[in-house]
C-alpha cells in the first residue's frame, strides 16, 4: 500500500534529476495534448465559471479572488489531467494546493487548507517525482477484497484520529471536516498507487466539499470560485467511470 512512498524517497537522489531536465517544459506542454473533447470542454468551462466569480468577489476581497481563480483553474487542470493519465497533474495540483490552502485560511476552512497541504506533502510531491506517474502512468485495480478491507481500515482509522483532532478545536464541522479529510487522504493514497477505485472516494468527496463550501459561504466566507471547482471535479469524474479514455475503461494512457 505504501510501496510507491518507499520507492521514491529511496531513489530520491535520481528520481530528483529527472525534474527540469532539458526538454522538460516542452513535456508537460505535451502532456496537455490528446485529452477528451469533454475535458477540454470542462476546463473552458470552469475558466469562464471562474472569470464570473472573480469579478463577483473581486471587490469585496480582491487578494482571495485572485488566489481563488489562480487555484480554482489549475486544479481543475490537475484533476482532469489525473483523469486523463497526464504528467501535468503533479505541478498543476502543487500549485493549485498552495492557492487553496490560503483561501481556506483566510476563509478559516481549515480542512481544506490542511486537506491541501496534505495533497502537496503526500500526493503532488510524490506524483512529480514518481516515474510510474511520468510515462505511460497505468490504471490498476483491485485483485481482491482484502485490498478493499486494507484501504477501508485505513479510511476509518484516518477518520477516527482526525475526528479526534479537530474535536479539540474550535472547528464548528468536526464531522463533516474530519470526514472530508480522511476521504481526501485515502484518495490520495489510491491515486498515487494507480487505483482506478480512487474515483469511488473522489466522487463522494466531491460531493461532500461542495456541502463544506456551500456552509463556508452561508457562514459569510469564502466565494463561489471553489464550488464552481468543486461542481466541476465532479462531472470530471463522472468523465473517469464513463468515458473510453476514463481509468475504468482502458489501460493506457493515450497521447497522439
Amino acid at each position: 500500500m505504501f510501496n510507491r512512498y518507499i520507492d521514491v524517497l529511496t531513489n530520491l537522489p535520481s528520481y530528483s534529476k529527472n525534474v527540469f531536465r532539458k526538454g522538460y517544459f516542452n513535456w508537460l506542454l505535451n502532456q496537455c495534448r490528446g485529452w477528451g473533447k469533454f475535458s477540454y470542454g470542462l476546463l473552458a468551462f470552469n475558466f469562464i465559471l471562474q472569470v464570473f466569480s472573480l469579478l463577483q468577489s473581486f471587490n469585496v476581497a480582491p487578494l482571495q479572488s485572485v488566489i481563488s481563480f489562480v487555484g480554482g483553474n489549475l486544479s481543475v487542470a490537475c484533476v482532469i489531467g489525473i483523469s486523463n493519465r497526464s504528467g501535468i497533474q503533479g505541478w498543476a495540483g502543487a500549485v493549485s494546493a498552495i492557492c487553496i490552502a490560503s483561501v481556506g485560511f483566510m476563509a478559516g476552512n481549515y480542512a481544506t487548507a490542511w486537506e491541501q497541504i496534505g495533497y502537496l506533502l503526500f500526493l503532488d510531491f510524490f506524483c512529480i517525482l514518481d516515474p510510474k506517474w511520468n510515462d505511460n502512468i497505468q490504471a490498476e485495480k483491485f485483485e481482491n477484497r482484502f485490498e478493499w478491507i486494507a484501504y477501508i481500515i485505513f479510511f476509518g482509522l484516518a477518520w477516527v484520529v482526525l475526528y479526534y483532532i479537530f474535536s479539540l478545536t474550535s472547528d464548528p464541522r468536526v464531522f463533516l471536516d474530519s470526514l472530508n479529510l480522511a476521504m481526501a487522504i485515502t484518495g490520495s493514497l489510491l491515486e498515487l498507487n494507480r487505483k482506478r477505485e480512487q474515483y469511488y472516494v473522489w466522487t463522494i468527496s466531491s460531493i461532500f466539499t461542495i456541502a463544506l463550501w456551500m456552509q463556508t459561504m452561508l457562514q459569510g466566507d469564502g466565494n463561489f470560485a471553489l464550488i464552481f471547482s468543486y461542481s466541476v471535479f465532479f462531472l470530471n469524474d463522472m468523465y473517469a467511470f464513463f468515458s473510453v479514455r476514463g481509468w475504468f475503461r482502458s489501460n493506457t494512457h493515450t497521447e497522439v
